[in-house]
């Protein structure tokens, strides 16, 4: 489903914009999905140097890798305190700082509970209410502990561990811009999974997914020198007894979110356009699209679980849709 949202995306931007046979476009699958660059002016060097930085960020990040940076973390930072790579020191910086704005709602710890429901296309089973409860003790970002002067991070229970999956598609993105424009590239567009990144003064044109009819188009939406980000119940999912079960776990909880069924962000970076996707669709629509007005530069889509579209306030009025899907 991810990949298919990618294609999608990906195809409506082409069309749109007009730019299929005239701008060069390289792909390759990276951090479990298909990863596109698309540079209007730029060497094979370039595209070779966003793909690299990509790459570098996958190695340091990949959980279901044991050889990572992040796994080595996961089962060390239990019994002690581990010195890490400066990017990962980094991301963890950031996210604890948005785990604290979006209240607990994005937690990096939330990995015992991703692991208990499924991951990597295995979602498919209801966790009994027993490991659901003692999976949740060890979801607490409040436990990780960051050392800014040693550079290390150690977790104050054992069993706790680290997942960057909400996180570590927008980065990579961030990192790979920032590479082409030290190479001075001056326009780009970068799509990981559907997380997106444009650079430049071209406007370029997105469609968003319908989130329950595959293959349609729901909102054009327009970007410039900037991110966006989805979040939604209809990536990973499995139905049982007419209800709907997602990856997207609420920390609190322990059980998927209920109360969007996509969240789309937009933001001057990607890290942070894909940590709020998140974040604001387990928050829900009230807290969430009042956590977006709060925070400058960013605006948001929210459909609710009923099919209600909100906008943020810079967005209505520049949108034509229905209030309701």
């Amino acid at each position: 489903m991810i990949r298919k949202l990618l294609f999608f995306i990906l195809l409506v931007i082409l069309l749109i914009n007009g730019c299929t046979q005239r701008f060069p476009t390289k792909k390759e699958f990276l951090m479990d999905t298909e990863v596109e660059v698309i540079l209007p002016q730029g060497s094979e060097e370039d595209f070779a140097a966003a793909f690299d930085e990509m790459r570098r960020i996958e190695k340091l990040m990949n959980v279901h890798d044991p050889e990572s940076e992040i796994s080595r973390v996961n089962r060390l930072a239990g019994k002690e305190a581990v010195q890490i790579d400066k990017k990962i020191f980094e991301i963890l910086e950031v996210s604890v700082e948005y785990s604290v704005l979006t209240s607990g709602a994005f937690d990096v710890s939330i990995r015992p509970l991703s692991v208990l429901w499924g991951e990597k296309g295995k979602l498919k089973e209801i966790p009994k209410v027993k490991e659901i409860e003692e999976r949740l003790s060890l979801v607490n970002y409040k436990n990780i502990v960051l050392d800014k002067r040693n550079q290390t991070v150690e977790f104050k229970r054992e069993g706790m561990a680290l997942d960057l999956g909400g996180i570590a598609k927008g980065y990579a993105l961030d990192c790979a811009v920032r590479v082409l424009k030290e190479r001075e590239i001056k326009e780009a567009l970068i799509n990981v999974g559907g997380d997106i990144r444009v650079m430049g003064e071209r406007n370029w044109r997105v469609g968003l997914q319908h989130p329950r009819k595959e293959g349609e188009v729901l909102i054009i939406i327009k970007l410039k020198d900037q991110a966006i980000a989805t979040s939604g119940d209809y990536q990973r999912y499995f139905v049982k007894e007419n209800k709907r079960y997602h990856h997207i776990i609420n920390p609190k909880t322990g059980h998927p979110a209920q109360r969007c069924m996509s969240v789309t962000i937009f933001a001057p970076r990607a890290t942070q356009a894909d940590i709020l996707a998140t974040g604001i669709f387990i928050l829900g629509p009230e807290k969430g699209m009042k956590l977006i007005e709060s925070l400058e530069g960013v605006e948001g889509i929210i459909i609710d679980s009923q099919g209600k579209i909100l906008l943020s306030s810079n967005l209505k009025g520049r949108l034509q849709i229905d209030s309701n899907i």
